[in-house]
This record gives structure tokens, C-alpha cells and sequence, in this order.
């Protein structure tokens, strides 16, 4: 009679309609991470639209019925390669204790290693968490995650305590975040890594470093697969470069430079050579020893800044030889040692001592060769100083003797009378100036 008992009450469960589960409540241990927010008992979970089967094993397993906040659960204590496989994501531990035959709670125990199998992003601490139907992993004790990107290279995430979506593959990082990647370093407070976008994005005030390169500024985003960094507001890079330069006995001697790169926004990515190149975009200013540099827009070409270009209201500070240039293009080479600048552009003289306009030059196209310490002036050439004008076609800029050889039809204006002949030479700085081949009055 037993028997019939049990095996009509064994078909009976068999057969009887599939009921929807409810939420069971969340269990909390003093061991494991912080307690986090859960709903009552047989309420309805809103995230949880299906149910699905969840898998655990294990070399050794120990049950053992708890009442657990007045709910009588069943606790199963898997040891030695314990497991947990939830949809393509497999958890692992030393030591996993187990709430309920579905597992939809479970606390992870000395080593964790989880492994999103259809990702290939690995994470690995002391301890976790895992909530079945918030599909979510929470770990800490120096937890780390790690992914590869199409290029083939390896990011290591680590923080305080890392908490993952397994649903939505978004993971939050909380406290001391370090992002090691093969290019960049970068330290935060907060971050969280959206892995289908492929995009890592920091709280404010990230530190960014590089290669003889330093970054911050106050919101950053990271497009792993693209190495494309940007940030945002009050943005500034730091960067040193060992460079080249010749002393005024004309020997060559190496020197550190230091090249400061701000603006309201920069964006930092491989271009076609698979070479870096910096983008800054909003009160666009380069900085250096002997030259600064505002824009619009700068891009700086290569990890020492051996190409700059600059487009829209430009204006060049050079330093070292007291000279503003000004235009809406500017192309500069270092390595060449050559300045290109054009679109109204304008070469302005400065007084050593006031740092006052002494004289201007428009043209429509300058060449600087800083090696040479020349630059070429080409196309309707108008010299402008205190008590002359002049006029011509084609120039020359001495550095060493500050003068300017101008040629081409050239003529100078002084006083309503205008003086023509077949080279003019003019020293901007003294305004003064020297006629020469054929030299008459007229028009």
C-alpha cells in the first residue's frame, strides 16, 4: 500500500503543470560582501523574465537544511573543483555553498574564477557572490578582470570590489580602479566597463598614463577595441621627448623636452600608420620651452609631437626669436625643422623688452626652415611698421640678422611718396630700411 502511495504522489508531480517560481529571499553571511537590497518573500522579481536551469558540481557535497530568516532552506557545501554554470558563464571557487537545488543564491569561497565563455572575460578574487535571478556576480578580496580585444591585447582590470551583470555583460568597479593596458595606464575611483560597446568609462578626475606621456582631466572614455581615448573638460597631457638641438657653436646636443597639450576635449587614437595621434578640440593650446600654440582645433601626430597641425585661428608664440604668427592653417614638422602657415596668414615682430608689435608682415604663405633659420614669404607681401610701408611679391626673414629681403616689385611708402627699387632690405624691429638696384621715385 506504501508503494502506491508514493508512486501515485510520483506521478502526480510528474504530470502536474509547471508553476511559476517566486523570489526567494536573499541570505546574507558575515563572511561575505555587504548585504544587498532584495524584495520580500514571493514577490515578484520585474527582472526576471524567464526561468532557466542552472547547473553546480562538485568532488565533495555536504547538505544540510538551515532555517534562514524564518525560511527553511537547504544549503549544499560543494568543495574541490566546485562549479557553477549559469547560461555561457561558469563560476568557480575552492569552496561554494549553495542555497536551494537551483541555486539561486551562492556564496564563492577561497579563489574565485568566473569565466564568461562567450566573451572570453575572465575574472578572478577571494571571494564573490552570485544572485541567480538578478544574474549578477559581486567579488572582492583583490579582484581582477581580464579580456582580450580584437587586436589580440590583454586589459587587466583590478578594484576593491567588482560587481557584474551577467545579463548585460556591465560591470561596475568600485575604489582604487587600475586599467592595465598594453599602451595606458589608468587610475580612478569609479569606472564601469560596457563590454558590448567595448567602452570603459571612469568617474571624474581620472589619471592617465602612458609612455612618457600623463593625462587627467575630468570625465574619460576608453574604447578598448579601438585604443581611442577620450576625455573631456579641462583636459591636459603631459609629455616628454628627447629631441635634438644644436648649441650657438653649431654642436648637436640631446635634451629632455617637456610638450603640454590642454584643451576642452581630447581625443587620443591610432591613426592609418598605426601611429598615436592627439586630438584637442575647444581653446586648443600646445606648450614648450620655446613656442606655444593655440586653436581651434590641434591634432599632434606621433608619441613625441613630431608633426603638429592646427587649423582656424591660429596664433604661434615663438619664444625664442620674439615672433607672433597668426592664420587659419599651420602645418609644423619637427624633425624637418619646418613651419608651413597660410590663410591670412601674418608674421608679427616683438620688442625684446615689452614684448610691444614693432612690425607686421601679411602674406599669403610663410616657410619656416628653424634649421636654416630662414623663412620664405610668398604672395602680396605687406610690411607694416611705426612710420613705413612696403609692398612685394616674394621675401626673406633673416633670424640672425633680423632683416627682411624684399623682392619682386618691390616698393615702400614713406610719407604719401613711394620709393621703388629692384631690392628692398628692412629691418622690422628698427623700422628702418635700405634701397637698392636702381632705386626711383614714382609710381
Amino acid at each position: 500500500m506504501k508503494r502506491i502511495l508514493v508512486l501515485f504522489y510520483l506521478v502526480f508531480l510528474l504530470t502536474s503543470p509547471a508553476k511559476s517560481h517566486s523570489r526567494p529571499p536573499l541570505l546574507f553571511s558575515a563572511e561575505t560582501l555587504d548585504p544587498k537590497s532584495f524584495q520580500g518573500i514571493g514577490e515578484v522579481d520585474p527582472k526576471r523574465k524567464e526561468s532557466f536551469p542552472t547547473f553546480w558540481g562538485a568532488n565533495a557535497l555536504t547538505q544540510e537544511d538551515k532555517e534562514v530568516q524564518g525560511l527553511k532552506v537547504t544549503i549544499f557545501s560543494l568543495e574541490g573543483g566546485a562549479w557553477i554554470q549559469h547560461k555561457k558563464v561558469k563560476l568557480g571557487a575552492n569552496r561554494i555553498e549553495v542555497f536551494g537545488k537551483e541555486a539561486y543564491k551562492a556564496f564563492l569561497k577561497n579563489g574565485v574564477h568566473i569565466e564568461d565563455q562567450e566573451n572570453g572575460t575572465v575574472m578572478r578574487a577571494g571571494v564573490g557572490e552570485y544572485d541567480k535571478y538578478s544574474e549578477m556576480v559581486y567579488i572582492k578580496e583583490r579582484p581582477r578582470l581580464s579580456f582580450r580585444d580584437k587586436t589580440g591585447k590583454t586589459t587587466v582590470i583590478s578594484a576593491k570590489q567588482i560587481d557584474r551583470e551577467l545579463n548585460t555583460k556591465v560591470t561596475k568597479l568600485h575604489g582604487g580602479v587600475i586599467v592595465n593596458h598594453p599602451e595606458v595606464t589608468i587610475f580612478c575611483a569609479e569606472a564601469i566597463f560596457k563590454e558590448s560597446e567595448h567602452l570603459i568609462t571612469t568617474d571624474p578626475n581620472p589619471i592617465l598614463i602612458s609612455k612618457n606621456r600623463y593625462l587627467s582631466g575630468k570625465k574619460l572614455s576608453f574604447y578598448t577595441n579601438e585604443s581611442r581615448i577620450l576625455l573631456e573638460e579641462n583636459t591636459v597631457l603631459f609629455q616628454s621627448s628627447e629631441e635634438t638641438k644644436k648649441d650657438p657653436e653649431g654642436n648637436e646636443k640631446k635634451q629632455t623636452v617637456l610638450t603640454i597639450l590642454k584643451g576642452d576635449r581630447i581625443e587620443s587614437r591610432p591613426n592609418e600608420e598605426n601611429d598615436r595621434t592627439v586630438l584637442i578640440s575647444g581653446n586648443a593650446t600646445v606648450l614648450r620651452k620655446d613656442m606655444k600654440i593655440t586653436s581651434d582645433n590641434i591634432e599632434s601626430v606621433g608619441k613625441d609631437s613630431r608633426i603638429i597641425k592646427a587649423r582656424k585661428n591660429i596664433k604661434v608664440h615663438d619664444r625664442e626669436n620674439n615672433l607672433l604668427l597668426s592664420g587659419n592653417v599651420f602645418d609644423y614638422f619637427r624633425n624637418e625643422n619646418y613651419l608651413h602657415l597660410t590663410d591670412e596668414g601674418k608674421m608679427e615682430f616683438l620688442d625684446k623688452n615689452s614684448n610691444q608689435v614693432t612690425s607686421t608682415i601679411t602674406a599669403q604663405e610663410f616657410e619656416r626652415f628653424l634649421d636654416q633659420k630662414e623663412t620664405v614669404i610668398r604672395g602680396n607681401i605687406w610690411i607694416k611698421s611705426k612710420s613705413t610701408e612696403a609692398q612685394g611679391e616674394y621675401a626673406t626673414y633673416f633670424e640672425n640678422d633680423e632683416s627682411v629681403l624684399l623682392e619682386g616689385n618691390p616698393r615702400i611708402n614713406r610719407s604719401g611718396k613711394i620709393l621703388r627699387a629692384g631690392k628692398i632690405v628692412f629691418y622690422p624691429r628698427e623700422g628702418r630700411s635700405i634701397l637698392t638696384e636702381g632705386v626711383h621715385l614714382g609710381n
